[in-house]
């Protein structure tokens, strides 16, 4: 009971590394990006988020082999 909890815990906190990763520097993570158009919208702001370039390539293979290692530990 305990260790499929921190299992479960462990498989979300790879996924948030990886997606953290995965996210351009300057730019904030896409379940984010809703909330940030509806808060500038709210002060009446640009609704467009800051513009970035892709991640860098190190960092989007480390996201891949995160989300891999939460694949297996899900289905282990």
């Amino acid at each position: 009971m305990i260790g499929d909890l921190i299992i479960v815990v462990l498989i979300i906190a790879l996924l948030g590394a990886a997606a953290a990763l995965a996210t351009p520097p300057g730019r904030i993570p896409l379940a984010l990006r809703g909330v940030y158009r509806i808060l500038k919208k709210d002060r009446g702001e640009s609704a467009a988020p800051p513009a970035a370039g892709p991640a860098p390539l190190w960092r989007r293979i480390l996201a891949f082999f995160l989300v891999l290692l939460a694949a297996l530990l899900a289905f282990a």
